[in-house]
This record gives structure tokens, sequence and C-alpha cells, in this order.
């Protein structure tokens, strides 16, 4: 072996500072759910008004990632994730020092998903360039538990916080993840190259190498090894793309509407956010165990992601029968009741199910793509579209017609993507194939 080629660093910290990146990454739109309950009533916002201000943070990161992703790519890690700290970092101090009506939070949200752009893009390419090839994907995969796993240590701790002095000295509390991840850029010095190297790119798992992670639970999950094998009939990906921009109007909003529909059916703040923590810890541990079973599974069987799917949309209806039958009896009714009952049941499952669905359905395509580069950026670019729209149409339908039956939406949407996936599972017809070629140009044009 030579002595001139440099020692690739074992990747434990590189792993570290991705997970730290991640959660950076989500850390405002985390809060921002987590804290709803103060935060609309110190500045008098309306389903409505949330919901527009989490599809603001998600519409600029549909937008930006990819683009950034790329930038990053031709720069070196080290770069991105200082913008992304940086950047998340002001987002945070400007939320707490100056925020006080809508069109300030608006704007303040919108700038935090730029910071998404260079941090979740970057924390894949840091994996890519600092950890060994053996243990890629698995790093992929932990890394992806970040976000859920921010959500349970914070809700665990930052509701009681807000309750006792406000929602602005909690928010503040999220400024230890950017200033993690710049201590961590200093103590990491790369070894290697700091780009990626053009090998890693055509080698490692789809989205990850460009960035193109747009959305919060669309997992660039541990593929490196299926997209090799796939010997399966192909999916339709056109079918698949809109069944993960309707899918993930449910994933989306329930960042932002979980704990304000379990304060709506009678239970305090910290305990909806309790209920919220120890749902996010569950979706870690099923998140990481359905990928271990798909692993294990034939290419050709679409089960596991249908099931999951289908979960979903009972545990989002549990939610929507429970809050109409809220609604009907006034809202005020003592704790244990029925409807009580299936609001906190749903959401949970919904937690677990909503949050890991995304996770299996890109694996099963890029496992039986015949282009799953192709594929996969089509697939980030859907559920970007429908981050950004789905919170702000469920806030509007609460406004106008109740949340109960902006949750029917949110399930009947998830119900509509599973029936696509399922037929995006049968055999093409001839004028599908021919769209096939048509959908990578489309991607490549978006990704350049």
């Amino acid at each position: 072996m030579s002595r001139s080629a440099p020692r690739r660093p074992r990747g434990r910290p590189g792993g570290l500072l991705a997970f730290l990146l991640l959660g950076t990454a989500m850390a405002v739109p985390t809060l921002l759910g987590l804290l709803s309950v103060e935060l609309t009533a110190d500045l008098g916002l309306d389903d409505a008004r949330l919901g527009l201000v989490v599809s603001a943070f998600w519409a600029v990161t549909a937008v930006a990632a990819p683009l950034a992703g790329r930038w990053v790519d031709g720069r070196g890690w080290p770069v991105g994730a200082w913008w992304g700290a940086l950047i998340t970092a002001a987002s945070l101090l400007l939320c707490v020092l100056l925020v006080n009506s809508l069109p300030a939070l608006l704007v303040v949200v919108a700038l935090s998903g730029l910071g998404y752009a260079f941090a979740s893009p970057t924390s894949n390419i840091l994996v890519m360039a600092e950890v060994p090839p053996g243990r890629q994907a698995s790093v992929l995969g932990l890394k992806q538990t970040a976000p859920p796993l921010l959500m349970t240590v914070a809700g665990a701790v930052l509701p009681a916080l807000a309750h006792l002095h406000g929602w602005r000295p909690a928010m503040a509390v999220g400024l230890v993840l950017p200033l993690a991840v710049a201590v961590g850029v200093l103590l990491a010095r790369p070894v290697g190259a700091q780009r990626l190297p053009d090998g890693a790119r055509a080698g490692s798992p789809p989205g990850t190498a460009r960035g193109c992670d747009a959305t919060p639970d669309v997992d660039a999950a541990p593929v490196a090894e299926a997209a090799t094998v796939g010997t399966a009939p192909t999916l339709r990906v056109l079918p698949v793309v809109v069944a993960a921009g309707l899918g993930t109007f449910a994933v989306a909003t329930l960042t932002g509407f979980a704990v304000l529909s379990l304060v709506s059916a009678g239970l305090r703040p910290v305990q909806a956010a309790g209920i919220v923590s120890g749902g996010s810890l569950v979706a870690v541990l099923v998140r990481v165990a359905s990928g271990w079973w798909l692993d294990r599974r034939p290419l050709e069987d679409l089960a596991p992601v249908l099931g999951v799917m289908g979960a979903a949309v009972v545990a989002l209806g549990l939610v929507a029968v429970g809050t109409l039958g809220l609604d009907s009896a006034g809202g005020a009714v003592p704790d244990g009741t029925l409807w009580q009952a299936l609001v906190v049941v749903g959401v949970l499952l919904s937690l677990v199910a909503a949050w890991t669905w995304p996770a299996l359905l890109l694996v099963t395509l890029v496992r039986r793509s015949a282009g799953p580069g192709a594929a996969s950026g089509l697939l980030q670019i859907g559920s970007g579209v429908g981050s950004a729209i789905g919170p702000v149409g469920f806030g509007l339908l609460s406004a106008a017609g109740g949340r109960g039956w902006a949750w029917v939406l949110m399930a009947v949407a998830t119900g509509a993507a599973m029936l696509l996936v399922r037929a995006a599972g049968r055999p093409p017809r001839e004028d599908s194939q021919q769209m096939e070629p048509h959908a990578r140009r489309v991607t490549d044009l978006l990704t350049k």
C-alpha cells in the first residue's frame, strides 16, 4: 500500500457530526411544532397562519436543497456545515429576539429552510466523504433517526420550560445544535479530500451525493447494495412521485399540528408534548427495524410499504374521528373519554407509521428502478412539494371547516398515495415505458 495515500477516518466522528447536522436542519420546524401552543397564543395565530408558516419552510427546502447540495458537493462538506449551522443559528436568534408578528415569523422560518437546504444534504455528503464504504449505509440509516430523536428529547423538556418562562427561552435552547455542529467542524479535520470524489458520487446511495434531500422524512436510506440488485420489475416512477407528494401531506402536517390537536382534545401542553416525544422514540425504533426487515424481503414484494401506509391511513382516521367527535361534543370533555382516547392513540400511531413509510418507499423504489438516481431525485421533488402544500392546506381547511375535517383530508391523501404505490407495482403499459426516459431527463435538469 502506498504511504502517500491519506488514511480515511474510522467514521464515528463523521457519523456523529452528520447526525448533528440533520438535527440542526430540522431544529426550527421541530421547535415550532412543540412550542406551538405558547407561540400561537403569543402571536395570535390560527391554524391557517401556522400552516402557512410551516409550508414556507418546506417550500424553500424543496427549491433550495438540490441547488445547495450540488454547490456544497463541489466545495466540500465543511463549507456546507458552516453555512447550515450559521443560518439555523441566525434563524433561532431572530425568533427569540425579534419575531413579534406573522410576517416576521414567516420570513424567519423561510430563512431557516435555507439552513436546512445546506445542512441536510451536507450530512449525506459528509457520510460519503468521511465514513468507510463498508459502514456508509448503516451510518446513513442511523443518521436519519436524528429528527424523531430531536423531537423526543425536546418534547420531554422544552414544553415545561415554555409553560414556565415562555416560548422564547425554550426556542433559545435549540441554539445548542448549531453550536455543536460548529464545534464538530472545528474538531473534525478531514484527512482526505473534503469534496466527494467522483467515484463516490457514482456509487453512493441515490440522492446523497448531490444532496437532493428536500423533505423531513423521505429517508436517504441505506440503499447502496440494494440498488445493484434490482432484478424485479421496475416501479413506474410517475405514480410513485405523485404518491410521495400526497403522502407527505400528513408527514409534514404532523410536525406542526400534533401538539395542538392533542391540546384541543383536553390534554395539557406538557402532556401533549410527552406523547409526541414518546411516539417519536417509537418511530426511531420502527424505522430501524423496518429497514432491517425490508432487506430480507423479496425485491418484488410491496407488502411492507403498503402495510405501513395502510397503518398510517387508519391512524390518521382515528385522529379525524376523535377530533370530529370532540367538536360535536363541544370540545370540553373530561379526561378518559372515547374521543380523547382516539385522538391520543391516533397521533401516536401516526407518528410511527407516517414517519416510517417514506423511508420504505424510497428503498423499494430504488431496489426496483432501472434508473435509481433519476427515480430517487423525482421522488424527493414530489415529497418536497407535498411537504410545502400539506400544512397550509391543513390550516386553511381547519380554519374553514374544523380541524377534524382537515385530518380526514390527510387520511384520504395517504390512502390515495397507497393506491398509487400499489398501481405503480403493476406491469407498465407501453406509453408508461416511453415516459420513463423523459422522467429521468427532467430529474437531470433539476439537479444540475
